[in-house]
């Protein structure tokens, strides 16, 4: 047994994370012995298990599980841990019957003695306590599958479709920028004319469409410089040697010049950002001022053929073109974002500041500055996100192309899939490390290789539970494609599945074994029952706004013929139905109204909490490979509260809960309204940031899990959301407007 000092947890986790696997399980046997804590001593009780597992003991592991089966009858998660290790190791179950738990036993209380003796204090006899249904896990046990040595190439892709894609794209993105820019001149506008001794800026009537494609067209050829600036400026950007690379990967050394000479493109610039974050991407104008920008975490935490593959994923941007558009819209974007973010570092500043400066300011002043800080950051990261919309559908498309080429390069789509998991789980660790999103890994994450929303979820469940089963709804759920629409990143499930295919045709054993991706209906019978059906796929809002404007329109078409018959028979008090423009609109949203109405109570039903539905695994939460967001599942869950503090978070969109297995993004809507969290006095939950809470709420399955908050407790202390409430204003708000329009057009 290794000698060790004062026994800790932390020393014992330490230990097991660099493979120390003696010291690691002395740590956690006195542990075991000394600590009085029930839930400290069933956290080392599960890291203990881990350390005989890792370390080959699979007899003593099952022989403690076996221990405290015995001990504690109700310990559902020794029960289950007993049956999976006897499962999956079933030779060690007879060697675990032969006496080693009478063996294990005066081993424990030998220690225990010297222990005792040590310390001059009685050991006391711990009993674990159940936390749970939880089979625990040897962490995530990499098959490090092997790459191809000699491939064949597979069959080209057709880059008119990303091309297409991206055509489409900036067609859709320009339109959503112009409009913005011509609404906010026009409300500049209006505000000159109503404040008093001002008068309206006639500049600002001009269509300014020209302006913006000439802004744009400067945005293009400055971008690589641009950003460049900007990443020194706030990331400490450093230029990157290759033989800095080759220090750390000697085969993404040898490959980015090899393959640029392949295709006779000069070799990118390199650079690094000094973060913990796991982030690549690629920016410039042409393949000659192209950059390729990674952060130290992930040299850190990727192994060398997995970097290998994230600077060859990057390359392809390169090579297929789609960089430069990306970069100038990376750009643009970035303007709205990178103001939200200083302003709310300045807004959370400034007051203290002018408290200090004028300390008889009267309370409601400091709150009023604040609230307004609040105001002019919660409007440009709206704007931030409403560029963002158009540019999502591109950003998924280019995952697959930029895959493929890293799979084709280097021969190894198992390095690929691993790097994209170490990927997602360094970004979870991350978050629970600095407790919430870096503003570095949120602004810039269309370019890199993993969302950071799918991190969240992805990253933090490896360690209890297969990947194969995480990523099984991505892969077979038949919605799963209309429910990652506002994902930045194609579903993980799918790309891994896709990598497997080409370690398949390399003749490869692929790292994960995926189920089969589910196929799209087969007949036009098929694909009409799933939209039919589709109001069970989609979240209420979405599903109802579909269904205004299908019933909107069939009934418009209705009233239409109605009106032309009319006329036709000189019925003269109905021919007005068949121009009535505004009828149409009435139509749709009495329609949208009628469609919440109708799913609002199956959509939000009473939280009726049984065993299973407390503090439940979210492994098991998630297992159901046909849960869609209207299954409403209520749970209550116990954790920490990790999100931003301050006017960055006073919309609440970065806010997630640290359960002990897993992280869960939380969807908290404020019971004064949508901008409910900008407004001082009233309690939000980001006040409670990094301290235990207990959530109660709907769990809703789609491309990035989420739960919909009820109440969120600390000590007592309850917030109560109101979006049940505000769904069903907006509701009645529909019917009354619907009711207006008809009234108007009415003779």
């Amino acid at each position: 047994m290794a000698s060790i000092g004062d026994p800790s947890i932390k020393a014992g986790e330490v230990a097991l994370n660099e493979g120390d696997y003696d010291t690691a399980i002395a740590h956690f046997q006195a542990v075991c012995a000394v600590e009085l804590d029930p839930a400290v001593v069933a956290r080392a009780q599960q890291a203990l298990i881990v350390a005989y597992t890792n370390s080959g003991r699979i007899a003593e592991a099952i022989a403690f599980c076996q221990q405290l089966s015995e001990v504690s009858p109700d310990n559902r998660w020794a029960e289950k841990t007993l049956a999976d290790l006897r499962q999956r190791y079933p030779d060690a179950e007879a060697a675990a019957n032969l006496g080693y738990q009478a063996e294990y036993t005066k081993q424990i209380q030998s220690q225990q003695a010297q222990i005792e003796e040590k310390v001059g204090l009685p050991v006391p006899v711990k009993q674990a306590e159940s936390v749970g249904a939880t089979v625990f896990r040897a962490g995530r046990q990499w098959r490090n599958q092997e790459r191809a040595q000699r491939w064949k190439p597979m069959k080209r892709l057709k880059i008119r479709r990303l091309w297409f894609v991206q055509v489409v794209t900036a067609i859709a993105f320009f339109w959503v920028f112009r409009a913005t820019i011509e609404l906010a001149l026009e409300l500049i506008n209006d505000w000159l004319i109503a404040l008093p001794y001002l008068q309206p800026m006639q500049l600002f009537y001009r269509d300014p469409t020209s302006a913006l494609l000439i802004f744009l067209v400067i945005l293009l050829i400055v971008c690589p410089w641009l950003l460049d600036g900007y990443f020194r400026l706030f990331h400490e950007f450093q230029p990157f040697k290759l033989s800095e690379l080759a220090s750390k990967s000697p085969e993404a050394a040898k490959l980015l010049p090899r393959s640029c000479r392949k295709r006779k493109i000069p070799l990118p610039k390199l650079g690094i950002l000094p973060t913990d974050i796991p982030l690549a991407m690629c920016y410039g104008n042409l393949p000659r001022t192209a950059r390729i920008v990674v952060s130290q975490g992930l040299l850190d935490r990727l192994d060398d053929d997995e970097i290998a593959t994230v600077y060859a994923s990057e390359l392809a941007h390169i090579v297929n073109r789609d960089f430069i558009f990306m970069s100038v819209v990376l750009s643009v974007i970035q303007i709205p974002y990178t103001i939200y973010w200083q302003i709310s570092i300045l807004g959370d500043r400034f007051p203290q500041l002018l408290s200090h400066r004028f300390p008889n300011l009267p309370k409601f002043v400091i709150s009023l500055v604040r609230g307004i800080f609040a105001a002019i950051a919660a409007l440009f990261y709206g704007i931030y996100w409403l560029w963002r919309l158009p540019l999502l559908w591109f950003s998924r498309r280019r995952n697959y192309y930029s895959d493929r080429f890293a799979a084709e390069t280097t021969g190894n789509p198992n390095g690929v899939c691993r790097g994209i998991v170490k990927m997602a789980i360094a970004i979870a660790e991350d978050l629970k490390k600095y407790g919430y999103t870096s503003f570095l890994l949120e602004g810039f994450d269309l370019v890199m290789p993993i969302g950071y929303r799918q991190g969240i979820n992805l990253g933090s469940l490896p360690h209890y539970t297969p990947l194969e089963t995480v990523l099984a709804w991505e892969c077979t759920n038949p919605y799963r494609h209309w429910l990652k629409t506002t994902n930045s990143h194609a579903l993980t499930g799918d790309r891994l599945y896709l990598l497997s295919r080409y370690a398949y045709f390399w003749q490869l054993e692929p790292e994960f074994n995926l189920p089969a991706i589910a196929p799209p209906p087969p007949n036009n019978t098929a694909k009409f029952e799933k939209i039919k059906n589709s109001y069970r796929a989609l979240p209420i809002l979405q599903s109802a706004f579909l269904a205004g404007i299908f019933f909107g329109i069939v009934l418009r078409i209705t009233f239409w013929l109605i009106g032309i018959i009319a006329d036709w028979l000189n019925i003269w008090q109905l021919i007005w139905l068949h121009n009535a423009g505004a009828f149409l609109n009435a139509c749709i949203l009495a329609a949208f109204s009628l469609s919440i109405i109708i799913w609002i109570n199956g959509y939000f039903p009473d939280i009726k909490l049984s065993p299973t539905r407390t503090d439940p695994r979210l492994q098991d939460l998630l297992a159901d490979t046909t849960s869609l967001p209207p299954d409403s599942q209520g749970v209550r869950l116990q954790g920490k509260l990790l999100g931003r503090r301050g006017l960055s978070n006073r919309l609440v969109q970065d806010l997630v809960l640290e359960t002990p297995t897993g992280l869960i993004k939380l969807h908290f809507y404020s019971k004064i309204g949508p901008l409910g969290g900008i407004l001082p006095f009233f309690p939000n939950p980001t006040d409670w940031v990094n301290q235990q809470v207990t959530v109660c709420g709907w769990l809703r399955r789609s491309s990035t899990p989420w739960v919909d908050v009820d109440t969120i407790t600390k000590n007592k202390q309850t917030i109560r959301t109101g979006y049940p409430i505000w769904v069903t204003i907006l509701a009645v708000v529909a019917a009354v407007w619907a009711a207006y329009l008809i009234w108007t057009v009415a003779p």
